[in-house]
C-alpha cells in the first residue's frame, strides 16, 4: 500500500546546504520538504512535485555572484506552477531587490541572516494561504 502525504509540499532551493538542512529539519514534522542546490534540480523539482510553498535564494548556481539565477527560477515557478507561493530568503535584502521580486510574484521576502522563528512564522502564513485556496 502506498502512502500519500496529506502535507503541504515545500521546496527549498538554496546552494547553502548547511542552510537547506537547517530549513528540512525544522520543517519536515510539519511539510513535505524537497531540496534543491541549482537552477536545473530546482526546475525539475518545481515540475515534478509542484510544491505548495517554494522557499528561493536568489545567489544560486551557475550565476551565485548575481541574483539572476534565482530571479529566473522565480519566473518559471510563477509561470508554470500560479499556485506555488514563493518566498525569497537572501543575502541581498535591499529595498530595490524586495521590490523586483513582488513586481515577479514573489509572496514573501526575508533577508538573510533569518531568525528562524520569524521564518517559520512567515512559512506558516504562506502555506495557510495554500490550504484557504484550496477549500
Amino acid at each position: 500500500m502506498v502512502m500519500i502525504s496529506t502535507k503541504p509540499r515545500v521546496l527549498i532551493v538554496d546552494d547553502d546546504r548547511a542552510i537547506t538542512q537547517q530549513l528540512f529539519w525544522s520543517l519536515s514534522e510539519d511539510y513535505e520538504v524537497i531540496t534543491a542546490h541549482d537552477l536545473s534540480a530546482a526546475v525539475r523539482r518545481a515540475t515534478v512535485y509542484e510544491p505548495a510553498l517554494s522557499i528561493l535564494d536568489l545567489h544560486l548556481p551557475p550565476t551565485a555572484d548575481s541574483a539572476e539565477t534565482g530571479l529566473r527560477l522565480l519566473d518559471f515557478i510563477k509561470q508554470h506552477h500560479p499556485q506555488t507561493k514563493v518566498l525569497v530568503v537572501t543575502a541581498e535584502a535591499t529595498q530595490e531587490m524586495r521590490l523586483k521580486c513582488f513586481a515577479r510574484g514573489a509572496d514573501g521576502f526575508l533577508g538573510k541572516p533569518f531568525d528562524i522563528e520569524h521564518l517559520l512564522v512567515t512559512i506558516w502564513s504562506c502555506a495557510s494561504q495554500v490550504k484557504h485556496a484550496l477549500v
